[in-house]
């Protein structure tokens, strides 16, 4: 798995690699289509109305092995400046598949620390999943 991406309109920056050593253990997209409910005049029940509204949500947790402890210390820092507050552009590859997770926005982020080893685990809320880039 790949994971880059990409703020406005610049070009895609490596998240990280499963063939350069970043080990992968979760990569767990979920989606949640919007509904209307509406009540019926005198129904025991509310219809729900699909609207075109999705909301995805995806966690990447991995762990990424640096060359000293302070670059790890670094690097959580870094992670967490470069994504406060703004929108981004996720593309994730997986084997020969890319998809994409247009104007996504940062909603969580741990990362836990044993020396030059860090997993980081980021959560990310976009409008959906797509095969095209943005």
């Amino acid at each position: 798995m790949l994971v880059k991406y990409k703020i406005g309109t610049g070009a895609y920056t490596l998240l990280f690699d499963e063939s350069a050593g970043d080990a992968n253990e979760k990569f767990a997209p979920a989606f949640r289509d919007r509904v209307l409910p509406v009540p019926g005049y005198g129904a025991p029940s509310q219809t729900q109305v699909p609207l075109a509204n999705t909301e995805a949500e995806i966690t990447f947790k991995y762990n990424k092995v640096y060359s000293s402890a302070d670059n790890a210390t670094a690097a959580i820092a870094t992670l967490r400046s470069t994504f406060k507050g703004i929108q981004l552009h996720l593309q994730v590859t997986v084997g020969s598949t890319v998809v994409y997770f247009p104007y996504a926005v940062l909603t969580n982020s741990s990362h836990d620390q044993t020396g030059v080893n860090v997993t980081h685990s980021l959560t990310f809320k976009s409008a959906d999943i797509t095969t095209t880039a943005p």
